[in-house]
C-alpha cells in the first residue's frame, strides 16, 4: 500500500511525489519528525578526553535529500531540485514530507536516542545527565512521601 500524508496547512491527503501545497510553490507539511545519526566526528587534534569535546559542534551534511529530478523543456532535459540538509550535532528535524520520505529510505539516520547519545554525548555530559536523572527521582521519591503523608494525616483527622 502507498504510503500517505495527510497536510497540516491545507487539510488535504497526498501520496508519494505530490509534494507541492495548495499554492503550488511549497511543499505539504506534515508532523514534524526528528532523524538522529550516530557518525559522531572525531578531531585527532581535540579528543573526546582532552579539553573541548569536538562532536559539541559536529555538522553532517547530506546530500541528494530529495534527488535531482530529470525536467524536459522542449528537446532539451535538465536536472532540477536536488537538495540536502545538515544534521547539527547528529539530528535533524523536518516537517517537509518530501525531506522525511528520503531520509527514510537512507540508512543510518533513524538510530534511537541511545544509540545517538552513546556516539555523541562525552563521557562527562554522560555522567551529568545521569546525575540530573537522579536527582529528578528523588524529588519525585520525596514529593511521593509528603503527598502519602498528607493523606494519611487527612484520614487520621477526618476518623478523630
Amino acid at each position: 500500500m502507498a504510503q500517505q500524508w495527510k497536510c497540516t496547512a491545507c487539510g488535504k491527503k497526498f501520496g508519494i511525489g505530490e509534494w507541492k501545497c495548495a499554492d503550488e510553490i511549497s511543499n505539504h507539511v506534515v508532523e514534524e519528525k526528528t532523524y538522529r545519526s550516530a557518525d559522531a566526528p572525531s578531531d585527532p587534534g581535540h579528543p573526546a578526553n582532552g579539553g573541548m569535546d569536538s562532536r559539541r559542534d559536529g555538522q553532517t551534511v547530506v546530500c541528494n535529500i530529495p534527488p535531482a529530478r530529470k525536467m524536459g523543456e522542449g528537446a532539451d532535459v535538465r536536472w532540477v531540485g536536488e537538495g540536502s540538509v545538515t544534521f547539527i550535532r547528529g539530528r535533524f528535524a523536518t516537517s517537509d514530507p518530501e525531506q522525511q520520505y528520503w531520509l527514510d529510505k537512507k540508512p543510518g539516520y533513524n538510530v534511537t536516542e541511545e544509540q545517538w547519545a552513546a556516539a555523541w554525548l562525552s563521557d562527562g555530559q554522560k555522567l551529568e545527565m545521569e546525575k540530573m536523572q537522579l536527582k529528578a527521582e528523588r524529588q519525585r521519591l520525596e514529593n511521593d512521601r509528603n503527598e502519602l503523608l498528607a493523606q494519611t494525616k487527612q484520614k487520621v483527622g477526618a476518623a478523630a
